[in-house]
């Protein structure tokens, strides 16, 4: 095949740079950091380049798609149980 600026573009290796942030390993494992992937994900950018290049990630999407849905579901949840727990305790002050 004769090099082209289109098959020398295909034949090159594409690169993906998302590195660590500063304390982002700390800042991850609070509610804020946990919730911060469903408003910007690093993991979704980087699958939608890669599928921009041709790849197919489709699988990888979908799995992340499921966990940030997941996330937000869960998030839900935790707000409704505050919600009752607040009702609860203040019924119990009446008594």
């Amino acid at each position: 095949m004769p090099a082209t600026p289109e098959t020398i573009k295909s034949e090159e290796k594409q690169t993906y740079h998302y590195p660590l942030k500063t304390n982002y390993r700390e800042h991850i494992h609070s509610p804020e950091g946990v919730n911060g992937p469903v408003e910007h994900s690093m993991l979704m950018d980087m699958l939608k380049k890669m599928d921009a290049d041709g790849h197919d990630v489709s699988g990888a999407a979908a799995e992340v798609t499921a966990m940030l849905s997941y996330i937000v579901g869960i998030g839900a949840v935790l707000r409704d149980i505050e919600t009752h727990a607040q009702y609860v305790m203040a019924k119990t002050k009446g008594y």
